[in-house]
This record gives structure tokens, C-alpha cells and sequence, in this order.
């Protein structure tokens, strides 16, 4: 990524704001010179709807209040600063006019700005787009360490950390969870055969087609050398052999060829695995190395397949998956 696509990506990302505010009539005038501005903007009445719809979808700047029901502002502020998945928002308290002891407790609390009442709706927007820049660029610098340099695809410790989220949150709010192993077949022989730079191109043009295939909320991560790993949350065993599947075939598809116009064929074996409902409490690490167990049963079947955990469904699964793709 050059210098000028860095910039292109940080001045068209979007950014949202979440208001967090007990009076309704300061809430619609704050929301609405914000949504002026141009932002997307969220609301809530008080700490506790703020920090639900945090959990719920991403947000970048969070402007309170700091009266804003049974929990304060200020305790919304700590709760996200203390959490792995929300550390990184931008938090913006509004204290009233000659609280100075407020404006130290809001940044202790982990706020990162601040500003007065009455709200100036100038400087409110001048920060927010302070704000914004700072966001943009940490959402920048975060893809760039959290990306494959080569790929795109997100690398083993991102791809670690996302897992590690999602098996809790399917432990916790019981709904499955499944991983695909994915490793491209004879890979060595495509390096040795047309070089490191057609295999390069092989891995790259796997990845697109890979993520082809995805929902959002899925992710796909590059684990080492020609092998990936898709992480479906709230996908079950059958669905995600399906999406396996739907990956094998793309991969066959692909239309490689080397600098000389010579074809490179590819193909991948997958191994399925699934967190289930009855399953309370299974590691990343067991999951992975479920779905581990059935790629390497799909490669001693033949490669270019799907197989699923344990050695019924691994053994059964061909026939079904090809008949309803």
C-alpha cells in the first residue's frame, strides 16, 4: 500500500458516533448537528443502552453526558476503555460549565476529549473531525498490523484474537460456531515448477476468491505458508460444509497463469469442524485442531475436497455437498 492509497482509504471511511444523552431535546439537537456534519450517528438515553449498542455494532467516537442514568457517563467511559473490543473508541464527555473536578474524572476514566456546556456546535464539530482523523489513522495502522502483507487476508494474530472472541461469545450466548481449514494441494510443486512469483500469485488470487464466498462477520486469516483458516460465526456444521464447498469450488476455478501465459492449476482440501451447543466450553485451539484432523483426511482421500470432523462425516460428506452446490 503506497502513500496515496493510505490517505484514499482514511478519507473515505466512514465514521459513526454514538450520543449518549438524558435530555431528549439536548439529544435531538446534538444528533442532529452531528448528522449534518455528516456523520452517521446512533443515540441513547442513557449509559446502559449506550454501552448495549456498543456490543452490538461498531462505533468510532462516543460523545456523553455525564448524568446519564443509573450508570454515569463516566462509568460507560471506563467500561469501554477496560474492554479488549472497544478500547479503541474514541470517547468525547461533555461536563458542565465550571466542573473542573468532572473534567479530571472524565480523563481518568480513560475519556480522551472533552468539552463544555453550554455546546458550541462549532467546536463540537471541529472535534469530532479531530476526532475522526485520529480514528481513521489508528483504523489504518490497526488493518496494517492485523493484515497479511502479501495476501490481505488477516494474519495468524488477528485471526487468533477474532477466534478467541467469537468461541466465547458462542459459549456464552450458546449458538455454533465453525472453522475451515483451508490448504491449497501441491503447492510446493507450483512454486518449484513456475516459480516463487506465480505462487505468489496463486496465494493472492486465493485469497479474493476465498473471500468471494464470506459473509460479514466472517473471516478468513493466512495461518503460514499456502494454509487458511475461515472463522464462521453462527454457522453450524452443515452450513459451514456447505460454505466449504462453495470455497473448493472457487479455488478450482480460478484462472492462473504464469508470466509466459503457461496455466497453473489449483485446488484446495478443506477440513470442517463446529463448535455445537452442547459443546459448553472448547478452546481455539481444539477447534482448530478438529478441523486440522479433517484436512488431512481430505488430503489421504485425494485432496480437492471437503471433509468434515470426525470420520463418518469426513467419509460421507462428498457425494451430499456436490449434489446440493
Amino acid at each position: 500500500m503506497n502513500a496515496a492509497d493510505f490517505q484514499s482509504d482514511m478519507s473515505s471511511e466512514a465514521i459513526s458516533v454514538l450520543i449518549c444523552e438524558s435530555s431528549s431535546v439536548q439529544l435531538r439537537i446534538l444528533s442532529e448537528a452531528v448528522r449534518q456534519a455528516g456523520y452517521s450517528v446512533q443515540t441513547a438515553k442513557c449509559a446502559e443502552e449506550a454501552l448495549k449498542i456498543l456490543r452490538l455494532m461498531p462505533v468510532d467516537i462516543f460523545v456523553t453526558g455525564i448524568e446519564v442514568g443509573t450508570m454515569s457517563g463516566l462509568e460507560a467511559c471506563w467500561s469501554l476503555k477496560s474492554n479488549c473490543e472497544t478500547e479503541s473508541v474514541y470517547t468525547i464527555v461533555v461536563t458542565a460549565s465550571g466542573e473542573d473536578r468532572r473534567l479530571e474524572e472524565s480523563l481518568d476514566a480513560g475519556a480522551d476529549d472533552f468539552i463544555r456546556k453550554p455546546v458550541n456546535m462549532t467546536e463540537l464539530r471541529a472535534r469530532l473531525r479531530a476526532a475522526s482523523r485520529l480514528v481513521r489513522m489508528q483504523n489504518q495502522f490497526r488493518r496494517l498490523a492485523e493484515t497479511d502483507a502479501l495476501t490481505g487476508a488477516a494474519n495468524r494474530r488477528a485471526f487468533m484474537q477474532y477466534l478467541d472472541i467469537q468461541t466465547q461469545n458462542a459459549g456464552r450466548d450458546e449458538i455454533p460456531l465453525s472453522v475451515i481449514m483451508v490448504d491449497l494441494d501441491h503447492f510446493k510443486l507450483i512454486n518449484d515448477a513456475h516459480g516463487h512469483g506465480a505462487g505468489d500469485r496463486v496465494l493472492v488470487e486465493t485469497v479474493r476468491a476465498i473471500q468471494g464466498c464470506l459473509r460479514d462477520g466472517d473471516m478468513l486469516g493466512r495461518l503460514g505458508g499456502e494454509e487458511f483458516c475461515v472463522i464462521l460465526p453462527g454457522a453450524g456444521l452443515h452450513s459451514a460444509a456447505l460454505a466449504g464447498e462453495r470455497i473448493r469450488a472457487a479455488v478450482e476455478a480460478m484462472t492462473i497463469a504464469t508470466e509466459a501465459g503457461d496455466p497453473v492449476p489449483v485446488t484446495a482440501s478443506l477440513g470442517v469442524a463446529s463448535l455445537a451447543n452442547s459443546d459448553l466450553i472448547v478452546s481455539p485451539d481444539a477447534l482448530l485442531q478438529a478441523a486440522d484432523a479433517a484436512l488431512y483426511h481430505a488430503k489421504d482421500s485425494g485432496r480437492n475436497r471437503v471433509s468434515l470432523e470426525g470420520e463418518a462425516g469426513a467419509a460421507s460428506s462428498q457425494t451430499s455437498l456436490r449434489a446440493v452446490s
